[in-house]
């Protein structure tokens, strides 16, 4: 089994990413049979659907699990669907700033994961790490991301299974230790 990490680059001011650091913590040798390939993602509207469709291409995953940083979040949240939307006021790290545009004129409203998210979200609380599903990875470059990986494993008829889970940022309740503790309780699962 063949797994593609994903990670995004700091944006937003911060000089780090949860996403970023988590990765870089994951020991890719310790799964045995799975194969861990990882890179980094840009944080940009319009240059991320190509860079990830890339990836999969080039390095065909059996899974794909891309992992992003939520602010917002106080906890590892696993996200089953993927919105044919893109808005910010914000802007990514291009200066970009979509207003409700759609991502791809002839693609669904909205992807679904072919994941299991609840059992993925109860494989991390049983081990003692907060974690929840939600139905909205926003509308930012995280959700951009999932929907591209989702329409090119529809569009080109693979059978690669794809997930995002967004990260707390790193801070005391959330070292970057526990989040790769998150993320190898997730691979782990996925092997089973």
């Amino acid at each position: 089994m063949r797994i593609l990490l994903t990670e995004f680059e700091p944006f937003g001011g911060d000089n780090i990413n949860s996403s970023q650091e988590t990765v870089r913590a994951v020991d890719c040798g310790e799964f045995g049979d799975i194969e861990i390939v990882t890179d980094i993602l840009p944080v940009s509207f319009n240059r991320v659907g190509k860079a990830l469709c890339r990836l999969i291409d080039e390095k065909d995953p059996d899974v794909v699990i891309m992992l992003g940083q939520s602010g917002l979040s106080h906890c590892i949240k696993i996200e089953r669907v993927a919105l044919n939307l893109m808005d910010s006021v914000n802007g990514d790290n291009d200066g970009y700033t979509p207003d409700e545009e759609t991502i791809c004129l002839d693609a669904p409203p909205a992807y679904f994961t072919q994941l299991p998210v609840k059992k993925l979200r109860d494989c991390l609380i049983q081990s003692g790490i907060p974690a929840k599903t939600s139905s909205s990875a926003g509308l930012y470059v995280c959700n951009r991301t999932y929907f591209a990986a989702l329409h090119h494993i529809a569009s080109t008829g693979r059978r690669t299974k794809s997930v995002f889970i967004h990260l707390p940022k790193i801070s005391a309740e959330w070292p970057t230790e526990r989040m790769k503790t998150a993320i190898e309780k997730v691979i782990t699962m996925l092997k089973l």
